[in-house]
């Protein structure tokens, strides 16, 4: 019985391990993705690594192998965090302290074996990364329009980040030691499933995951079913009245606006004008309209907070960034700017 355990274990950590080598190839030969792209195939390796290492029946114990692929395992939470953000969040914002804890979880899964303290640090930290895979997951997908990614968050990173958050507490309360052998193909099955959806899930959307322009452009969009055009035709027309300065204005609402099925607007809006986020189709024309407050030289005395909630933002911390996002400077910059412009032509 236990040599059977141990072939299980065997065959099935190399289904999965060949399973990540094919994803992360897929990833890698998409070169215009770099290098947002390269996020999968890094996490891919932490990965293969940690399956590796986890397992007693490979025979490599106390090698420089060993230590070497502990050392790339070590790395997995920060690895995954970085894939879960490049896949989820089209414009993900990196911070300089999501570097300081990247290098603390890292060092400390290298330097355990000397510092054992650093064990616990480590375990509460990665605890609190998957954490915040997990919020990424479900709080950016009310406003995603990519209908494939859509479908995929629900349910895999969520998984994903449960069963990060499950290992690390089994490795911070130490309950991973003296595990009897029937429990490494169980863990290795586990592995295998999870990749084969991940390597299918990849072969769908690799080629549009990250796409070359930066811009919705709605003249290379696809092209849409008369229904699906009818939709799109009456969202222009909500638009066009207003709808966009209801505060807090989702999906849902625009679609019960025009009497049509909230997938079909999300479809509409992605494949028929390019957009891959709610809020940054809704937030095209809350810009517009603030820019031509900020250049009227008749409301240069109208704070920026009062344009802020006119145009539809709940607070002027949003606005400030969704402007920025588009002109590259803050409001009062463009309204220095181009008010300037429009008096001197006056």
């Amino acid at each position: 019985m236990q040599d059977l355990a141990v072939t299980l274990d065997l065959l099935l950590r190399g289904g999965a391990v060949t399973s990540l080598v094919i994803c992360a190839l897929i990833f890698l030969a998409n070169r215009t993705a770099w290098p947002r792209g390269l996020s999968v195939p890094a996490l891919c390796l932490g990965l293969g690594a940690y399956l590796l290492v986890s397992s007693p029946n490979l025979g490599i114990s106390e090698t420089w192998v060993r230590n070497v692929l502990v050392m790339i395992a070590g790395v997995v939470p920060v690895l995954t965090i970085w894939a879960g953000a490049e896949i989820f969040l089209d414009r993900p914002v990196y911070r300089p302290w999501h570097g300081v804890v990247a290098i603390i979880v890292a060092g400390a899964a290298w330097l355990a074996p000397v510092l054992p303290a650093l064990s616990v640090l480590r375990g509460i930290l990665v605890v609190l990364l998957y954490a915040g895979l997990l919020y990424i997951a479900l709080s950016t997908g009310v406003g995603d329009l990519v209908e494939t990614r859509r479908r995929f968050r629900r349910w895999f990173v969520a998984f994903m980040a449960l069963a990060g958050l499950g290992i690390s507490v089994v490795e911070l309360f130490k309950l991973d030691a003296d595990l009897p052998q029937v429990m490494y193909p169980l863990h290795a099955s586990g592995f295998l499933v999870l990749t084969g959806l991940f390597l299918c899930w990849a072969t769908r959307i690799a080629p549009d995951l990250w796409p070359p322009r930066q811009e919705p452009n709605p003249g290379t969009a696809a092209p849409l079913s008369n229904a699906d055009t009818a939709v799109l035709q009456r969202v222009h027309a909500a638009m066009a009245q207003g709808i966009w300065r209801k505060e807090g204005l989702t999906v849902s609402a625009l679609a019960a606006a025009v009497d049509a099925p909230e997938h079909r607007v999300r479809r509409a809006i992605n494949r028929g004008l390019g957009y891959r986020n709610f809020a940054q189709f809704v937030n095209v024309h809350r810009i517009e309209a603030a820019c031509v407050i900020l250049s009227d030289p008749a409301q240069a005395d109208t704070p920026v907070l009062s344009i802020a909630y006119d145009v539809g933002f709940a607070s002027v911390g949003p606005f400030n960034r969704a402007f920025r996002e588009k002109h590259q400077q803050s409001p009062t910059e463009y309204r220095n700017l181009h008010g300037a412009i429009v008096a001197e032509k006056l």
